[in-house]
């Protein structure tokens, strides 16, 4: 069998295995790096005192600046090489991280992150050129899904545990100067192993449509703002949220006009003509929504089990092998087409119910780690399934030349938005079922409840063992006493949360299996398009 054909520029002395390996060589930082590393989150606040709610915005502010390349890639692509965009892109990844890591401003990062997230969709297109033949020679989109999303997503696992371990062994800014050094041996790659060539210097500045580029960007961060941080802003209390909120839907008001008024749109709105990609929009944000709930196991974890935080960032590993596992399923399902799609469909959405139905039975204050690792393997195939399978399906009566429109609505309702908004709702749902989860134990919680009263007693006698005074140790009794009530108010909410999710993904999965996705069990190939080269 003769071997696929090499997208890479590389020169004609350059054997082809080192011509593979350079792209993957430019591909792992290009998957590895974002401006914020969730994995830090409790290093970075305790050093530098920011807020939880600051790094979660840098880390989806870097989805939104992904989505906002997209548009751009054409015109730029036909302007300047391979090459040329790769050493500019990686080069200013590194500085831009730089910044992040020797910056104690916090609205620095989140600018940083935003701009690495638009060098990481040109760079990204870049990479899938290269790496398109190596998995699918016959440019089949559901073979290159099938490699490409487990490794990509993958990636966004790996960098979560890895800063974990970097942090709690070194500091929180060494996962910053690796992935900078990764950058670095990108760029020599790149200069040793690429042909030259060269193309009219004439960047298209004036066929770019900056203030559509401005608009839709600021819609993007200011719903992630007021989801990220109305929880600590006291929602609608806070002036600032209230004028973002009026701001949203005018300046998407405006983005909409402009777009079908211009000739040459920045955006070409056509692609939500089709209902396909609004169900497939749709499907991937009830993905992301149970994808989510990682922010309630973490709590679980972090208040019940009291497991530490790099151990609690390694459960995300646990997805690794769900993704594998998904791309493969999706790799036999559209290769054969033995059974119709809505089948697919509605196992990987039995795959949340059944992640849900364990955590929902199995989470108590016995329960140990190694329980949630079933679970998060049964999440990870459900999102792989899911991601992959309507990946294809939003594409398939999309004209080639719209389907790199479609990649900025997929990546800023599946990356961007549904996260933010998803983990905004659950955090402020755990809270006030807590607050009154706790009141309730609180008023029930007396001298005459003998429970209670066994455990204030034998927490005051430990401390009075140990040398307190008579008042230091009723505090300490009393603060036992009161952690072991958010112990419980912390599992009785999370069940409760749980059990209606279930709930939700049992009908959720009903649902998908008789919707009638496709008139015939075999549907057509889809091909890659422009949103892959």
């Amino acid at each position: 069998m003769a071997a696929a054909p090499l997208s890479v520029p590389i020169r004609p002395w350059v054997p082809r295995w080192l011509g593979i390996l350079t792209a993957f060589v430019i591909m792992l930082p290009v998957i590895l790096i974002n401006g914020a590393y969730t994995g830090s989150a409790v290093e970075i606040s305790s050093t530098l005192g920011v807020l939880g709610e600051d790094i979660r915005m840098a880390y989806y502010a870097t989805a939104a600046g992904i989505a906002v390349s997209y548009p751009l890639v054409p015109d730029v692509r036909k302007a300047v090489t391979t090459k040329t965009v790769l050493l500019i892109d990686l080069l200013l990844q590194a500085l831009l991280s730089f910044i992040c890591a020797q910056t104690t401003q916090m609205d620095i990062v989140i600018v940083c992150s935003f701009w690495i997230g638009i060098l990481k969709g040109f760079a990204m297109i870049e990479v899938i050129n290269m790496v398109k033949p190596l998995f699918s020679p016959a440019d089949i989109r559901s073979e290159f899904y099938a490699y490409f999303y487990p490794i990509v997503f993958s990636g966004g696992q790996l960098s979560i545990a890895l800063t974990a371990q970097l942090a709690y062994h070194y500091q929180w800014q060494h996962m910053y100067y690796f992935i900078i050094l990764l950058l670095l041996v990108a760029v020599m790659f790149v200069l040793l192993f690429f042909r030259y060539s060269r193309l009219p210097l004439r960047f298209p500045v004036h066929e770019i449509d900056g203030r559509s580029v401005l608009l839709i960007s600021s819609v993007l961060l200011l719903s992630i703002y007021v989801a990220t941080y109305g929880q600590m802003l006291d929602w609608f209390a806070s002036k600032k949220l209230v004028v973002y909120t009026v701001l949203i839907p005018f300046l998407l008001w405006l983005f909409i006009h402009r777009q079908q008024t211009l000739p040459k749109p920045y955006l070409k709105l056509d692609v939500l003509n089709d209902i396909k990609p609004l169900v497939g929009y749709l499907y991937m944000m009830l993905a992301m929504f149970f994808s989510s709930t990682s922010t309630l196991v973490t709590n679980y974890v972090n208040t019940v089990l009291h497991v530490d935080n790099v151990h609690a960032n390694l459960l995300y590993l646990g997805l690794i092998p769900g993704f594998a596992v998904g791309g493969a399923i999706c790799y036999w399902w559209f290769r054969y087409q033995r059974w119709k799609f809505r089948f697919l469909i509605a196992g990987g959405m039995a795959c949340f119910t059944a992640y849900l139905a364990i955590l929902y039975f199995g989470i108590s204050p016995d329960a140990t780690y190694e329980i949630l690792y079933l679970p998060t393997f049964l999440k990870g195939l459900g999102m792989m399934i899911i991601f992959i399978a309507f990946g294809i399906y939003v594409v398939e009566d999309l004209p080639p030349s719209l389907t790199i429109y479609n990649a900025f609505f997929l990546i800023s309702f599946r990356s961007a938005l549904a996260p933010a908004l998803s983990t905004s709702f659950f955090s402020n749902l755990l809270y006030r079922l807590q607050q009154q989860g706790l009141t309730r134990l609180a008023d029930h919680t007396t001298a005459l409840d003998p429970l209670a009263a066994q455990q204030y007693d034998n927490a005051l006698h430990s401390a009075l063992a140990q040398g307190h005074g008579i008042d230091e140790a009723g505090q300490i009794a009393t603060q036992s006493l009161y952690s072991t009530l958010q112990t419980q108010t912390m599992l009785l909410e999370l069940k409760t949360i749980f059990g209606y999710l279930l709930i939700f993904a049992i009908v959720a999965t009903v649902v998908s299996r008789f919707i009638p996705f496709h008139k015939t069990v075999k549907v057509r190939i889809v091909k890659t398009g422009e949103d892959m080269v």
